[in-house]
């Protein structure tokens, strides 16, 4: 979970202290990372396993609900990390670009994600 954190002060710091437009779209990879990175230490703590690939992030927290490591309550969350995966690369690779909006979205929702996995951690 320190990653997912280091993670996520990064993007607030690049989005806050930084005077270039990129910093946008860094912020918004920075936020992207944390939650992966935050599902990773989940995966890996319950199921001692981390996804190979992105994509793969996402069936195994769902595996957590399903042997009820998370609680189902928690399992709408699931739609942060689905965002994420699918937005990584277009952000990462394909220079995709976000807006300030877009960047403190993605923060918001990260500082969310990362507050039910450490519940959980």
């Amino acid at each position: 979970m320190k990653e997912a954190e280091c993670w996520l002060i990064s993007a607030e710091n690049t989005l806050e202290l930084t005077k270039y437009e990129e910093r946008f779209t860094v912020a918004s990879a920075q936020a992207i990372h944390a939650v992966i990175s935050a599902n990773d230490a989940l995966t890996q703590k319950y199921l001692r396993r981390v996804a190979e690939r992105h994509e793969r992030a996402i069936a195994l927290f769902q595996d957590l609900i399903r042997q009820n490591k998370i609680l189902q309550e928690e399992a709408k969350i699931v739609e942060i990390l689905v965002r994420a995966v699918h937005r990584k690369s277009n952000f990462d690779y394909k220079g995709g670009a976000a807006s300030r909006s877009d960047a403190e979205k993605w923060i918001y929702d990260a500082k969310k994600f990362l507050v039910m996995a450490n519940k959980y951690a």
